[in-house]
């Protein structure tokens, strides 16, 4: 049972597998509705995975019209590249985005899109295979990419239109090339590219080089100036290329999308504030607001924020709207930063709900409404919290027991790797509490899942390589 073969056939029944669902959600949901507020929206593009296929539409419009590439589309909002492959895509596929009333057209070419996106992840998980077969037993090589390959958690996001899908590809390379790490300053740079890529797909993993340069110099001490070197120049190569793509386009060379400074003012520091003063949050929010208003005037900013809150449609010009979230951005901070008990408390409840994971999220999406709509307070979002619950509990107990059987027998500075990289997503992103934000974390999670089943099945499992 535990041979390359079955390994290898996991994987191709598992891409045939999510190829047929993302079949039967095309059938299903490619298709526009009413929404609560009487706009029409898709059943599947909708709230944050609209703003790729908009900025997609600007672009291929610019470009039509004679615009040149590095000044085509509009403000970096949100992730860098999910826009750019889509507009790609459909240049080449000819179709079109939107119809004359900017609602997303159906029967465009999704179905093929979701399908790359689903074989880029496999054609990943082959590679990956390569390098865990010299690492570990079959027995838990098997595990490893049944859980990759299968965890429903991971697997609902080939068939979606979530910019994860296309992030956990790249994360899969990027730990396949960590765990045969070598000191040659070329392949260090590849994996400062590979993870100069993941952050023009998910800005979250900016700060995740700081982890990797430790890890290099635990793992090569006096001699990691080499590698530490390569895998700065990588990286920093593609800063570099969206710095000059946003400078041509508006004169100013930023890498960090917009979204990423507003959002502390959306989601976290109004939480804090409404503590800290007795306050609802949106009398905290109101009150946020209202500080900015004023500092937009003092300071004769040409902004509209058309009543919105923060960062949401917001107009004027983008050099005003790039120092009104710098200065939002500081705010946030300041509220967090001298709060920082309140803030523990809150960040502390947030990571645990976080941590519930949800392998049904993708298809309620699409069932429901967008922004959470009825499905946060139907019957059916109160029925799967203690599935869920009962799920992720039996998941990390697994993957524990593999940490603990790992420290006999992996190398240290590999466990150091995965359980850092784990880490840092629930981090970084613990303070939202949504559980779709700790999916990739899961693939860090796959080795220790394999490694605590191959375990639990029979307790003197082979040692594993050292």
């Amino acid at each position: 049972m535990y041979s390359r073969f079955s390994i290898y056939l996991t994987i191709i029944i598992a891409f045939l597998v999510s190829v047929l669902l993302s079949y039967h959600y095309i059938l299903k949901y490619d298709r526009s509705k009413d929404s609560a507020n009487n706009n029409r929206e898709h059943a599947m593009i909708k709230t944050a995975v609209s703003v790729p296929w908009t900025e997609a539409d600007r672009i291929l419009k610019d470009i039509k019209s004679g615009k040149n590439y590095f000044a085509s589309g509009g403000e970096q909002i949100s992730e860098f590249l999910p826009q750019k492959l889509l507009a790609l895509y459909f240049y080449i596929t000819g179709h079109e985005i939107y119809d004359s009333k900017m609602n997303l057209k159906i029967n465009n070419g999704k179905l093929p899109y979701l399908i790359i996106k689903t074989s880029l992840y496999y054609l990943a998980l082959l590679y990956f295979c390569k390098k865990i077969f010299s690492m570990f037993p079959l027995k838990n090589c098997f595990f490893i990419i049944l859980f990759l390959a299968f965890e429903p958690s991971i697997f609902q996001y080939h068939s979606s239109f979530w910019n994860v899908s296309l992030f956990l590809p790249f994360e899969i390379l990027l730990l396949s090339l960590l765990l045969d790490q070598s000191e040659n300053i070329l392949k260090n740079v590849f994996i400062g590219f590979i993870l100069g890529i993941m952050f023009m797909i998910r800005p979250m993993i900016f700060w995740y080089i700081f982890p990797l340069l430790f890890y290099l110099f635990i793992l090569y001490k006096k001699k990691s100036t080499k590698p530490i070197s390569g895998l700065m120049i990588g990286y920093l190569l593609i800063l570099v290329v969206i710095a000059f793509h946003n400078y041509k386009r508006v004169g100013i060379p930023y890498f960090m999308p917009t979204e990423s400074k507003f959002v502390l003012s959306v989601s976290l520091a109004p939480q804090i504030l409404a503590k800290k003063e007795n306050l609802s949050v949106e009398q905290a929010k109101l009150r946020m607001k209202d500080e900015i208003e004023i500092w937009i005037k003092k300071n004769d900013l040409n902004l509209n924020i058309n009543n919105s809150l923060f960062g949401i449609n917001i107009g004027g010009k983008e050099e005003d709207r790039i120092k009104y979230y710098d200065y939002i951005q500081k705010t946030a901070l300041d509220i967090i930063i001298n709060n920082p008990l309140i803030t523990a408390e809150y960040v502390f409840k947030q990571s645990l709900h976080m941590l519930v994971l949800n392998p049904v999220y993708v298809k309620y999406f699409y069932q429901f409404e967008g922004r959470g709509g009825k499905y946060l307070k139907s019957e059916t979002h109160k029925k799967w919290i203690p599935i869920r619950i009962i799920y992720s509990v039996i998941i990390y107990l697994v993957v524990f027991w593999g940490i603990i059987n790992s420290l006999k027998n992996m190398k240290k500075e590999i466990i150091f790797l995965l359980i850092v990289s784990s880490a840092y997503i629930l981090a970084i992103l613990g303070w939202m509490g949504i559980p779709r934000h700790f999916v990739p974390a899961l693939i860090f999670l796959s080795i220790f899942f394999g490694n605590g089943m191959a375990a639990i099945l029979k307790s003197n499992t082979p040692n594993i390589s050292k």
